[in-house]
């Protein structure tokens, strides 16, 4: 995979300013896109999926917070924990796509139709994950303490907020400008 995928999306400019000296600003020259639902639509996914956002780091801290069994034992605590790397992108990539009005880049677009769902899905499947662990605890019968019911709760949570982003990706696709 290619480091710097979008060069080919800019152009250097040089000019000269008032002292002569030669300045170099970059100008964009790839595709631009847009999104295709309505505006009104698109506003509202846009609101949707930062509170899910929002709602999902809640649910992840709400979870880690109280001392459980679930936090002690690896294959429940490990998922759980490796699902705030998805989280964190899929915020950065609501939080990318906010200002966004009109027009917008191809580095943008890949964003939404590429990191998105992606992050979306291993939320689901790492908290998923998660669940099943602490499941397999409740049938070892290892000692669960009252954590244990915040935990399951935010990692259900979680899982609802992942599931939800999925659905409301669909909202924003964006296609090429002619």
């Amino acid at each position: 995979m290619s480091r710097n995928r979008y060069v080919g999306d800019y152009h250097l400019a040089d000019s000269l300013d008032e002292k002569g000296r030669i300045r170099t600003e970059v100008e964009y020259v790839g595709s631009w896109y847009s999104f295709t639902g309505a505006p009104e639509t698109v506003a509202r996914a846009k609101k949707k999926a930062l509170l899910l956002c929002i709602g999902g780091w809640i649910a992840y801290a709400a979870a880690l917070i109280p001392l459980s069994a679930a936090s002690r034992t690896l294959y429940t605590a490990l998922p759980f924990a490796l699902a705030a790397v998805p989280l964190a992108l899929l915020t950065g990539t609501v939080l990318e796509i906010l200002p966004q009005k009109g027009r917008f880049q191809h580095r943008i677009a890949d964003r939404i139709g590429n990191r998105w769902p992606a992050c979306a899905a291993f939320i689901v499947f790492l908290s998923a994950l998660a669940l099943m662990g602490e499941a397999v605890n409740l049938f070892r019968g290892l000692e669960l303490r009252t954590g244990d019911i915040a935990f399951t709760a935010g990692a259900a949570a979680l899982l609802a907020a992942g599931l939800l982003a999925h659905r409301t990706r669909r909202a924003l696709r964006c296609e090429k400008q002619p």
